[in-house]
């Protein structure tokens, strides 16, 4: 059934929320080299960067979620107790910092950066729910890494919160595509309004 997304994406009720886009997650020195394969086989960093050209001129906040490992004092289990931190531990490639966010999608002096230091999603430990209540946000548009696990806890957590969540799908990517591909259809499509990054900078177009 076909919604119209427009009444949930006034400018003033919206940001643009861009999770994990590193250069050690999405750049060419990933850790996660499927991962990084996919967002550039798929071009999706050059559909956000669009996306948040279009969100800045409409007056829209853009909030950039970032993982950074915090010191032993303040990193909890949450962080250590997953198989894909043991992995990445055990291969040697966890390395204390993701690095920056990716060139293309820089953050502007009017964007939000929010960091997270353990855990897995968005909103753990973080003031992501306070910096998108203060913008007037009760739509969030999700973009970035990783469907698997990233953009899915993070849609969850917001319409836990109250938010609704639209999800471009030229603005994700997960590993493999074709499971991305599925986790979209199958899972998001229930929690999350899926559409495109062009009907989402149209409906902001003046």
């Amino acid at each position: 059934m076909a919604v119209d997304l427009k009444p949930n994406l006034d400018p003033a009720r919206s940001a643009v929320v861009v999770f994990e886009c590193q250069e050690r997650i999405v750049g060419p020195d990933s850790v996660l080299p499927g991962l990084a394969r996919a967002v550039r086989d798929r071009d999706v960093l050059s559909h956000i960067s669009d996306l948040a050209d279009a969100a800045r001129s409409a007056a829209v906040t853009v909030v950039h979620c970032t993982f950074e490992r915090g010191d032993a004092s303040t990193i909890n289990a949450s962080t250590m107790n997953t198989p894909l931190e043991l992995r990445m531990r055990a291969g040697g490639a966890a390395p204390p910092s993701m690095g920056p966010i990716v060139a293309e999608l820089a953050p502007r002096d009017t964007d939000v950066v929010v960091t997270r230091s353990d855990g897995l999603t968005g909103f753990h430990g973080t003031i992501l729910d306070h910096a998108l209540r203060s913008a007037g946000a009760t739509t969030i548009v999700l973009t970035g890494v990783s469907v698997n696990i990233g953009i899915l806890g993070t849609a969850i957590e917001a319409v836990n919160r109250g938010y609704t969540v639209v999800i471009p799908t030229d603005c994700v990517a997960g590993d493999p595509p074709e499971y991305a591909d599925q986790a979209l259809r199958y899972s998001l499509r229930n929690v999350a309004f899926l559409t495109t990054s062009a009907d989402v900078a149209r409906s902001w177009d003046p």
